[in-house]
């Protein structure tokens, strides 16, 4: 069986439907004749399984990093959804909501060991290492947003972060190369560099090497945009102009694959706990499905 494609699903800002999406595209992309694997690394605080409509796993991450479970596999539990599987991040060891950076290598080296066509790694709110360093650990990512400037703005800062910290992790132990990067983020950086090209160009005129490693970088990576609760074609064309500010600034290409209309029927599957492309509800349905054929034609 061939490695399966792991997509981590973030957006910086809480709220934006992060979880609802990972569970609703799993469940699309099951119907579409895939396997799925589900991974809750909001490790602060997981709820994964209770959008699958599954009560708190009896084996988490937790026994894995203490393990209690030697295999990241043995703490696979199955879901109601036929051909899934979920990894929940849920626990009360305290380190888990902060692990080291051997605890997270544990993770992210397992990972990749996993059984499934799509794992789709659920990350938690905000930019904080932890955050950025499972975006940037894996070459394919989806970022979330709604239409609201607050919102748009922390899926910018969650790129820029996961993008930095990516570009970080190319070079351990180079203090030299890991400053010009910690500098473009920096108020000094950015009148510096503005744009990652700008910081690729500093970069290369003392470590030309190292600068064609992480433009290599940035253009295997595949990342897409999923635009939340729209409500009228203006909202929908915010999601075009982000893009075009992520390419710009960013120097990432960010595809974006699609739009949720705003629906209650999707606040209401929170309550009936499971996803709502397995309810009656054939809008979202439509919605989630035209989003996951988007992606497969991509990743596919």
């Amino acid at each position: 069986m061939s490695e399966p494609i792991i997509i981590s699903v973030g957006g910086g800002k809480g709220g934006v439907g992060k979880s609802t999406i990972s569970t609703n595209l799993g469940a699309s992309l099951v119907k579409s004749g895939f396997s799925v694997g589900y991974i809750d690394a909001d490790l602060g605080g997981a709820n994964l399984h209770t959008c699958l409509g599954m009560r708190r796993p009896p084996r988490t991450l937790q026994h894995f990093l203490t393990g209690e479970c030697k295999l990241l596999s043995d703490v696979v539990v199955k879901t109601p959804i036929p051909k899934s599987w979920l990894i929940s991040g849920a626990g009360d060891f305290l380190e888990l909501a902060n692990p080291n950076f051997g605890q997270k290598q544990k993770i992210l080296n397992a990972v990749k060991t996993l059984e499934a066509d799509y794992i789709i790694v659920d990350l938690g709110a905000g930019s904080s290492n932890i955050v950025s360093d499972f975006f940037g650990a894996f070459p394919n990512s989806i970022t979330v947003t709604d239409s609201l400037p607050t919102s748009v703005e922390n899926a910018y800062g969650f790129l820029k972060s996961g993008i930095y910290r990516g570009l970080m992790r190319l070079f351990p132990g180079r203090a030299d190369i890991q400053k010009v990067i910690k500098d473009f983020t920096s108020d000094k950086g950015g009148k510096q560099a503005p744009t990652v090209d700008g910081m690729l160009a500093l970069v290369k005129a003392s470590y030309p090497d190292e600068a064609r490693q992480m433009r290599e970088w940035l253009d295997n990576r595949k990342s897409f945009l999923i635009l939340n609760m729209v409500r009228g074609a203006d909202e929908i064309r915010v999601g075009e102009g982000f893009t075009a500010i992520v390419q710009r600034y960013l120097s990432v290409q960010l595809r974006y694959i699609g739009y949720l209309i705003y629906t209650p029927e999707i606040r209401e599957s929170l309550r009936t706990l499971g996803p709502v492309v397995l309810q009656n509800n054939p809008k979202a349905a439509e919605c989630f499905m035209a989003i996951a054929k988007n992606l497969t034609a991509v990743l596919r």
